[in-house]
């Protein structure tokens, strides 16, 4: 590929403070206000049932957190759950909000942080279907301890919410200032994620890596920090679905995968995966991992396909998606055969891993032929290598079912 394309102009976003270790949230103390009826807590779960991981956090960090001090997001956001939780806390003076959890804890919190000072409701600031008001770039200061290994929602500047319906829709609220204030990346509270989140989360993170890495608005930083983000996938996400599962050096290896998907696709865009992800969880009740871990394969073969057939650079000039497609599929062992087989490679890996970690089909969350026409319209090819047609975004919807 042109290494004077990958120079061209770009912006690049910063990133927030990082922690990283196993039992490192024991230190999260030295960030946190003396007075803890100022801080809020965000997690996963419902009516006060708490998840292994935010169990693992209050033992390994020693705090002590009353009942009313805590959030818990149970599914993915919705804008009026923001509107009510910041209209129950905005009077509190909370002066910091941290975030435990997945990624649609981390969004859920991004948002109260960026509500608790306007009075505004989410939906006015939310893309495509609001007022189309800016946020203000006013917040509460954020914290982020994810514990999937997914989204890389604690790099973004956008936080991502759904109302699932017939009219349903999944859209963004985004501005530079919702990117955390800090990430405390411990892999102990990973190691209790049961094996099927475990894969459907890691496959998240490789499509990330994998779209942004084939972007139309890839650059040399976020190519390189794709590359070493996929290694890491390929490398542990077996692991960490099985016998590696309570291993924190895999776990962690995972957790950075995510973190750097995170910034990869906030600095290089991502593809047809995502741009059919949005629809599908708007419509149904369909978790985002569940979604991509099922597209993934399948487009990777109808983009191969589709360049193939119609040019080796018709997106952006000088660059060669394919030769860049190779070389992921070279990640999983190379020899000297043809970029072709690369490509194939790659494609029957993606292929093997969703029958390996048995993705469910789409059909279990009620998406059926009668569907299709209405996601392929309101999909998007986004930066994607090669914008595809609407046969071909079908094609991949159907092999989902």
């Amino acid at each position: 590929m042109s290494t004077q394309k990958l120079l061209s102009s770009f912006n690049f976003t910063h990133w927030p403070e990082i922690h990283y270790g196993a039992g490192v949230v024991q230190n999260i103390a030295s960030s946190l206000p003396l007075d803890d009826q100022k801080i809020l807590w965000v997690t996963g779960g419902r009516s006060g049932i708490f998840s292994g991981y935010f169990q693992a956090f209050l033992r390994i960090s020693g705090i002590k957190i009353a009942d009313d001090q805590i959030v818990q997001i149970g599914g993915e956001p919705t804008p009026a759950m923001i509107d009510d939780l910041s209209a129950i806390y905005r009077s509190r003076g909370i002066c910091k909000i941290v975030a435990i959890g997945g990624g649609s804890v981390i969004d859920a919190a991004k948002a109260i942080s960026a509500m608790l000072p306007l009075e505004t409701s989410l939906l006015d600031h939310l893309e495509g279907v609001g007022k189309g008001l800016a946020l203000t770039g006013s917040k509460i200061p954020l914290i982020a301890i994810p514990t999937t290994s997914g989204t890389g929602s604690e790099m973004t500047a956008n936080a991502v919410f759904s109302e699932i319906g017939e009219q349903g829709y999944k859209k963004s609220i985004r501005h530079k200032s919702l990117i955390p204030d800090e990430i405390w990346i411990d892999p102990c509270l990973m190691i209790s994620c049961p094996p099927q989140l475990t894969a459907c989360s890691g496959l998240d993170t490789f499509t990330q890596l994998l779209e942004s890495y084939l972007s139309t608005k890839s650059n040399i930083i976020s190519d390189a920090l794709a590359e070493k983000g996929l290694r890491l996938v390929i490398d542990n996400l077996e692991k960490a679905f099985d016998q590696g599962s309570q291993d924190t050096d895999v776990r962690g290896s995972m957790a950075i995968a995510s973190l750097l998907s995170g910034t990869c696709l906030a600095n290089a865009g991502l593809g047809i995966v995502h741009g059919l992800a949005g629809p599908l969880g708007g419509f149904f009740d369909i978790p985002h991992g569940v979604a991509c871990a099922g597209l993934v394969a399948k487009a990777n073969q109808v983009n191969h396909r589709a360049l193939k057939e119609r040019s080796t650079s018709i997106a952006n000039g000088d660059v060669d998606y394919l030769k860049k497609m190779a070389d992921v599929g070279r990640m999983f062992g190379a020899g000297h055969k043809s970029d072709d087989y690369y490509c194939e490679q790659l494609t029957q890996q993606l292929f093997e891993w969703e029958s390996r970690f048995d993705i469910p089909k789409f059909s279990n969350y009620g998406i059926s032929q009668a569907a299709l026409a209405k996601l392929v319209n309101a999909s998007s090819n986004r930066n994607n290598p090669i914008e595809l047609s609407s046969q071909e975004i079908e094609s991949i919807l159907q092999h989902c079912l």
